[in-house]
């Protein structure tokens, strides 16, 4: 498939590990010109340094406006001006050390910062790049989320109630910018077999005498009963997706949610 973007600028957040790396990586394999924000200035230096030209690692922190704003200035005045951005940043915040809590024993605080991390950091992107896009005619802002944002979980409530949020939110983005050639859509994976999932599932009962290759495997039946593929969705399932929806062949594709969680979740 042309995917007709070689030459386009993108910006993915989270892009030091995991999925955000593979996003990143599939994009550049398209000639996309790539700037990987995230934190880790090391994971991204030696990501970037793999990648080669075209890649661009940029320091900055989606929880500060102002360290975003910067970020995103840094990126375009290398770059150029940015065509596709992936909103791939998010998680859980966690006070208490646990990632995954009943709902009675998050607080308030995790609630409001596990919101800002996955829902008003994309808001930050897409205030600041939406009205370029549209004032050049074309644009695509991909937004990571999960499963958990339609099917949640009876604990890490928070998790997919922010998820839901920005799942709400790109479809109003997209009915707002799809007359200016912005196109906006969400892609939610589930059961990932990232080093974030390798860590959480080893502190599982059961994990004793498991490799870290094995774990997310093994888990598999008892965290995420109906993938019925059989097996965990891999950061490259997630990346191959947004490329879909960043390229030419999903023009007339906007404020759709592409599900890649394997039939995890039981309704259309």
């Amino acid at each position: 498939m042309d995917t007709q973007i070689k030459g386009r600028v993108a910006l993915v957040t989270g892009a030091s590990q995991g999925i955000g790396e593979a996003i990143a990586r599939a994009l550049h394999r398209e000639g996309v010109k790539v700037a990987l924000l995230a934190r880790n200035a090391e994971r991204l230096g030696r990501v970037v340094d793999d990648l080669g030209d075209g890649a661009l690692a940029v320091g900055g922190d989606v929880m500060s406006a102002k360290s975003l704003a910067a970020a995103i200035k840094t990126a375009e005045a290398t770059l150029g001006p940015i065509d596709i951005a992936v909103n791939n940043a998010g998680g859980v915040i966690s006070s208490t050390g646990g990632l995954f809590r009943p709902f009675d024993e998050v607080p308030d605080e995790d609630w409001q910062a596990t919101w800002e991390f996955n829902v008003l950091s994309a808001v930050r992107v897409a205030r600041a790049l939406a009205p370029k896009m549209a004032e050049r005619g074309w644009g695509r802002i991909i937004n990571i989320s999960s499963e958990s944002g339609v099917q949640p979980d009876p604990i890490g409530i928070e998790y997919g109630a922010a998820k839901g949020a920005l799942n709400i939110l790109s479809k109003g983005l997209a009915k707002a910018y799809a007359e200016k050639g912005v196109l906006v859509n969400v892609v939610s994976p589930a059961f990932v077999d990232t080093q974030t999932l390798r860590d959480v599932l080893a502190q599982q009962e059961g994990a004793e005498a498991l490799s870290r290759d094995d774990l997310a495997t093994y888990f598999l039946a008892g965290f995420r009963p109906n993938i019925g593929v059989g097996r965990p969705c891999r950061p490259e399932d997630v990346a191959a997706a947004v490329v879909f929806l960043a390229s030419e062949g999903a023009a007339f594709v906007t404020g759709t949610n592409l599900r890649v969680d394997g039939g995890s979740v039981t309704t259309l």
